[in-house]
């Protein structure tokens, strides 16, 4: 009888190890063979990849941290785990290489080359992997994250550029352009650039060098012209950023009107002019929420304007 009950005992801490750690949580997603795939080779986003075991007293102390690390890289890099004690991921496991526990690796795209006509340009694959080798705290895991986030969004350096850029109705594409007093290019914007990849070529612009000469604008026709110049007026010494949409061919512009520059708000102004072909309420968001919320049968959504998403590191433009 004692035997029995210790059987009984044994099973249950089986059961309990074996748990995953993220489950149903909000901002990380435990992946299977069936969609690690889809989930991490099938976008332009980075992943931060945990392989753990529920049993190693390392991975329940990064628990926490990697918690708090998928809250701070929401939106910006895809944080998700794979619980190499369930039998169904061992394969996976060794697939990547995986000898310890916790083991993080970080999942780079490729670069898109956006002057290939869409049917030529690479397909989504094979993303380059890394293992993460630093400290296993909060700030160095988001820092490292950030810096394998593709970059699309290109530097105006002058207002002349800045001309030549408005004037060139050869592409379909929109160009939105931020007039910013900072020349480094924030994690939120880069994010933006990814969702709406080959829809609207994204570009950063300093206030400070409105003040060229007016000359510049000469090459300039209509509401381009006018619209900058009055820029140069009240923009060039401004300590605050302002996102502007042009489009070349029928030469209007929209000006995003709000001091807020968080994710959800500009999310919401940029899909007015263009669809985006991954973030908030798009189809692949609503498979990869369905993942989080361990949903078996995708669940229908309205497509309407997407819910405020907290930025704690990183909520301006």
């Amino acid at each position: 009888m004692q035997i029995q009950h210790l059987w009984i005992a044994l099973l249950g801490l089986c059961s309990v190890s074996a748990q995953n750690f993220y489950d149903k949580n909000a901002n990380i997603m435990e992946l299977t063979p069936k969609n690690f795939d889809k989930v991490v080779h099938r976008t332009n986003y980075t992943t931060l990849v945990e392989f753990y075991a529920p049993w190693c007293g390392y991975c329940q102390q990064l628990k926490g941290i990697m918690q708090k690390a998928a809250k701070n890289l929401d939106g910006i890099v895809q944080v998700v785990g794979v619980n190499c004690d369930l039998a169904k991921n061992k394969q996976l496991c060794a697939q990547h290489r995986v000898e310890g526990f916790p083991t993080l690796m970080v999942f780079r795209p490729p670069k898109v080359d956006l002057k290939k006509h869409p049917e030529d340009r690479i397909n989504l694959g094979n993303h380059a992997s890394e293992v993460y080798k630093g400290e296993r705290k909060l700030r160095p895991i988001v820092d490292f994250c950030i810096s394998r986030v593709k970059n699309y969004v290109t530097r105006v350096p002058r207002l002349e550029k800045l001309a030549t850029l408005l004037n060139d109705n050869s592409e379909t594409r929109l160009k939105a352009v931020l007039f910013s007093k900072k020349d480094k290019i924030s994690p939120l914007y880069k994010s933006l650039a990814l969702d709406w990849l080959g829809a609207i070529d994204f570009h950063v612009f300093l206030n400070s060098k409105l003040k060229g000469s007016v000359s510049a604008l000469d090459s300039l026709d209509g509401n381009f012209k006018e619209y900058l110049s009055k820029l140069q007026n009240t923009q060039a010494d401004s300590e605050s950023s302002l996102l502007v949409i042009f489009d070349p061919k029928s030469q209007e512009y929209y000006t995003y009107d709000s001091s807020s520059f968080d994710k959800t708000s500009v999310w919401k102004f940029l899909s007015q002019w263009a669809e985006p072909n991954e973030g908030s309420f798009t189809k692949r968001q609503e498979y990869l929420d369905d993942i989080k919320s361990g949903a078996k049968k995708p669940q229908k959504k309205k497509p309407n304007a997407p819910a405020n998403q907290k930025q704690n590191l990183h909520d301006e433009l």
